[in-house]
């Protein structure tokens, strides 16, 4: 390995989300330069099932903030929304005079989505080497609707991420990740104790994170906690759940991940009207 791939491994290692952008216009060879490694990116037989649409106008990037209610994204030089493209598909099987069914199977709706994360994977790895901040953006899942009007949707279009990309003041926050070894299985899954997780997530990657409450904030959020865990997991898990937050003091790390910022029952309220959407935009492989 010589000096320059290890240079360029040292900043892929220590790449961080920036929310911060500079106001400074991407130069046009670089931009040009990511998307090309984009283009370049693995693919399930090569098809291709995705396509980026390319925002940079004011208007519309003052649009996008809005829906996706995230102010940052305004300021970013260019947003890259990643859309799952079966129109562009079809329309080469028409063309062609070819069956054309990818739109019944999930397996297939599967392959499109890792073919789509190859693609954002490898422009943000572009984006990073050249020294573009750069974040992802997940909200657009559950804007579908007003998506689709800005941006012209056909059918047989999901957009599923955006990227934003611009120069960058932002120091970030290089947060700490899991260890090799919990991540990566040698031969077949390895399970960890619970001991094992309360020293290697618990401890090592969140610092033992509490947020401590008390008063009527304990009491909000205890009456939270103890409604959602009710809901998803049942009442002898809530109970044990309500135990524990009055033992801390407040909410751990995972308590706040799993039961609040990501709270389930808003998570799930939005299965209906995705799975609308995906039949509205002729994906029939939903039951």
């Amino acid at each position: 390995m010589d000096q320059i791939q290890k240079e360029a491994l040292t900043v892929l290692k220590n790449r961080y989300s920036h929310r911060k952008f500079i106001d400074k216009p991407l130069e046009d060879e670089v931009l040009n330069e990511i998307l090309e490694v984009g283009l370049a990116a693995a693919s399930g037989g090569n098809l291709q099932p995705v396509s980026i649409i390319k925002v940079q106008g004011t208007e519309k990037k003052n649009q996008i903030s809005k829906i996706c209610n995230q102010g940052f994204i305004k300021d970013a030089d260019t947003l890259l929304v990643f859309i799952a493209d079966y129109y562009r598909m079809k329309q080469w099987a028409m063309v062609e005079k070819a069956p054309f069914g990818r739109e019944q199977a999930f397996r297939d709706f599967i392959i499109a989505i890792e073919d789509v994360m190859c693609m954002a994977q490898s422009i943000e790895c572009a984006a990073n080497l050249l020294g573009v901040g750069n974040v992802y953006i997940g909200t657009v899942n559950a804007k579908y609707d007003e998506m689709k009007e800005l941006l012209n949707l056909p059918k047989l279009t999901i957009p599923l991420l955006i990227t934003c990309l611009g120069y960058s003041d932002d120091k970030g926050m290089n947060r700490v990740k899991l260890e090799k070894d919990v991540v990566i299985h040698e031969e077949s899954y390895q399970t960890l104790s619970d001991e094992e997780v309360k020293e290697r997530v618990v401890d090592y990657k969140y610092n033992n994170w509490i947020q401590k409450l008390e008063g009527e904030a304990l009491d909000k959020y205890l009456k939270h906690f103890e409604e959602v865990a009710l809901e998803v997991n049942g009442e002898e898990w809530a109970s044990k759940v309500v135990a524990k937050i009055k033992e801390q003091g407040g909410i751990n790390r995972a308590q706040y991940r799993f039961g609040w910022h990501y709270n389930p029952l808003v998570q799930r309220s939005y299965n209906d009207k995705i799975f609308k959407f995906y039949k509205d935009q002729g994906f029939k492989f939903l039951p």
